[in-house]
Formats: C-alpha cells, structure tokens, sequence
C-alpha cells in the first residue's frame, strides 16, 4: 500500500544579522527541514514513520511529529528541555544544566555588616543594607570616611573631606597657610613655618612677650614700640620747636628764624596729614580683611554643598552599576 514518510532534509539558507555595531552581516547555515515522501509498503498499516532532525525526538511511538526537544547533558534542579541543548530553569537557579543557584548564603566571598552574598554565572556579588556600600560592604556611609586620610593632624568630619586645625587648609589639610603674607602678624620680621610662623625684630629693637610686637630699648620710659616710632620721632620735632618758641620771647628772633620755623612746623603738619592716612589705610585694610572673610565663609559652605552633591552622585552611579535602588 502507499504511505507518507517523514524524512529530514538538509538545507542552507541565507540569513542577515546585526555585527560590528550598526552594520548588516550576511551569512549561510545549515537547517533541517521535515519532509514527506510517498512509499509503498506491503504491510497494512495506516502508521507514519518519522526520520526526525537532529536534537529532536517523539514522545511517544505514537506521537504525531518530532515535538519533544533532547538535551544530551540532563536539566537539573526542576528545570526541563525545550530545546536542543536548552534547559529552561526553575526560579533561584541558572546555567546550562540549571546547576547554579542564584540566591544562596553557601558564597565564596565574605560580605561585612550584614550584607548578603549573590552567587552569579561570572561572579559573586555583596547586596549591602542600607547605609553600607563598597564590594564587600565595607563602607559606613552614615560616618564620614576619608579614603586618603587626614594630614597635619586633621580629622574626618564628612565624606572625603577634612577639619584642619590652626594653620593648615585643603580637603587633606595638606597645605601650610602662609601666615606672614595673608595676616602679616609681627610688628617687623615674619618667617612662616610648618602650621604657624615666628617674628624677629631689627637692630635696636626687642622681641616682646607676646612674640610679635618689637620694642626700642630707650633709658628714659623703658622701650617704644616700633609701630610708634614715627610718632615718637615727631614728638621730639615738637618739643624743639617748643623749645625754639620759648627762646624766641627772651631774645630777638630774626626773620630768617621765622622761616625756618614755619617750615618746621609745616613739615610736622604734612607728616601728621601722612600718618592719619596710613591709619585710615589701616581701617580700610581691616574692613577688606572682614569682607574677605565673609566671602570665603560663603564660598566654604558652598563648597560643602558641593561635597554633598558629588557624594549623591556617586551613590548614585553605584546604584545604577549593581542595579539597585538608593535612598
């Protein structure tokens, strides 16, 4: 009698495919396509026989087509074949044969302050709790931490960043502030040092307790500042002309006397006008440096926003790396 025969034919066909980025590859494989053929039997059968391709096979004798996928390596853990070397997995396992489990304490990487270990096909991975980050957890994000530390005796007080003490500055306090050239604190000599300065006074002069101010050694009143120098010196201008003046009621005072008193006394008048401003300069010096001072303790808060920000930020692509959710 005459039949149907499966059989498996192969054949290439052509395919198109995405490579190299956004380029368009051509390409030849090879398939297995299920074809029939008419046979003639001498037995009375209305069976038909299937030839089936390659990694498939029939459930059953009986089954009507090659339906039922073959894995040569076993699915395990619940998972099932479907098809040609394929497992598909139950929930908590991956792989090939569905032999890694996905969530499991039993990890070969130590995870610090509670966090959970991942197990993953290419590596393990820490899920930390909230307040912890770092790859094995090992970061206290509710404490301020300094990866590169604190020099000159500096502490960390926020994330990345240090409070330095007296005469230093930087996030690291790793700069020495030059005392001398910002604050100019000695009456004459300033010389900075490592987180402070010292001062020196010139000839004739002598350093004083307090370690900035220099005093003339002088027999009369036990020493001058030198900051009052000028005016000492205009003092004794004064009492000559004083001096001069009284003379003048006891003798005859010529014309030419006159002029050079006059002089005298203009001179005293000009230097008198010279050190009123000098001290206005002063004020205005110190009012600059009140100014200056507001502006850098915005600018620092400002900073420390800053800070703040970048910190976010980094919390933030963290996050996006290990494919969790920030508070």
């Amino acid at each position: 009698m005459k039949t149907k025969q499966a059989y498996c034919k192969p054949t290439f066909k052509n395919y198109v495919i995405r490579c190299q980025g956004n380029q368009i590859c051509k390409g030849v494989r090879l398939v297995y396509e299920t074809h029939y053929k008419d046979v003639v039997s001498t037995k009375t059968s209305n069976e038909v026989i299937y030839a089936c391709c390659p990694g498939w096979t029939q459930a059953t004798n009986r089954s009507n087509g090659c339906n039922r996928a073959h894995c040569s390596k076993p699915c395990l853990n619940g998972g099932r074949c479907v098809k040609p070397e394929m497992c598909a997995c139950l929930k908590g396992y991956a792989g090939l044969q569905c032999e890694i489990p996905v969530n499991t304490p039993d990890c070969r990487k130590h995870c610090l302050n509670g966090g959970k270990c991942l197990k993953r096909e290419t590596k393990d991975t820490c899920s930390c709790p909230k307040g912890f980050e770092g790859q094995q957890c090992e970061f206290d994000i509710t404490k301020p931490y300094c990866s590169k530390g604190c020099e000159n005796g500096g502490s960390c007080t926020k994330h990345e960043l240090c409070t330095c003490p007296k005469g230093f500055a930087g996030r690291r306090c790793e700069i020495d502030i030059d005392e001398c050239k910002e604050q100019k604190p000695c009456d004459q000599i300033c010389y900075n040092t490592l987180g402070s300065f010292t001062c020196q006074c010139k000839e004739d002069f002598v350093l004083q307790k307090d370690g900035q101010t220099c005093r003339k050694e002088d027999d009369n009143d036990g020493g001058i500042e030198a900051k009052d120098l000028e005016f000492e010196m205009l003092d004794k201008r004064l009492l000559k002309l004083e001096t001069m003046m009284g003379e003048s009621h006891k003798n005859d005072v010529s014309k030419n006397d006159l002029q050079n008193v006059y002089k005298d006394m203009d001179s005293i008048s000009q230097d008198i006008n010279t050190l009123k401003n000098k001290i206005n300069d002063v004020e205005n010096y110190r009012n600059d440096m009140y100014v200056f001072k507001t502006k850098l303790n915005s600018i620092e808060k400002k900073a420390e926003k800053v800070d703040e920000l970048v910190l976010k930020y980094d919390r933030i692509k963290k996050c996006a790396f290990y494919n969790k959710i920030c508070i």
